[in-house]
């Protein structure tokens, strides 16, 4: 028994050790892995797993998607005047009141999205701000000179895409991993596992 325990090595592929006695083994010689050994898992190099690989991107995508409808957001109200006299030349009627009001929707959507609570409620506000703007702030059908025309069709189909990103933040099942939790402020962040 003593002898074949002094032939039963380690499983050394990926976990960094090496075999306690003899270069080369038996052909007959049991191989066990670290886990069998008792090793500790951190001996293990490091994996990139798929569910690694979705919540980066789930977050690349928030800080991304979120931050810039928040910003946006922000915009409309530090710009509002240079704002609602564009929306006023497009014949947006209370160009004032349509500009805060779109700046706060967007607002909110962007941080809800970014800071994960309440994501549906963020890509449904940003939704609804990009259906109803669009075809009022870029309706490149009525524009009659094709520089201005071009212009217009990007800006909407651009917008259309984000309509399409928005539902793709819709479709993601909640709770979302790293999201802000409105418990006690030392607990704000919650990841999932």
């Amino acid at each position: 028994m003593a002898n074949n325990q002094r032939h039963q090595i380690e499983d050394v592929r990926g976990s960094g050790i090496y075999p306690a006695t003899e270069p080369f083994a038996p052909r007959n010689a049991p191989l066990r892995s670290a886990a069998q050994l008792g090793h500790p898992e951190r001996w293990r190099g490091p994996s990139l797993t798929a569910q690694t690989m979705e919540k980066a991107a789930l977050l690349t995508a928030r800080a991304i998607f979120g931050g810039y409808f928040l910003f946006s957001g922000v915009h409309h109200f530090l710009q509002r005047k240079t704002m609602s006299q564009y929306a006023r030349a497009k014949g947006v009627l209370a160009p004032d009141v349509a500009v805060l009001g779109s700046g706060l929707m967007i607002a909110a959507g962007g941080a809800a999205i970014l800071l994960g609570q309440k994501p549906k409620l963020g890509a449904g506000l940003i939704t609804g701000f990009l259906l109803g703007v669009s075809p009022k702030m870029h309706a490149f059908w009525n524009e009659s000179e094709p520089q201005q025309r071009m212009q217009e069709l990007v800006n909407f189909t651009k917008n259309m895409a984000l309509v399409g990103a928005s539902l793709f933040v819709a479709a993601q099942p909640e709770p979302w991993p790293w999201r802000l939790s409105p418990r006690r402020s030392s607990q704000a962040l919650m990841p999932l596992h």
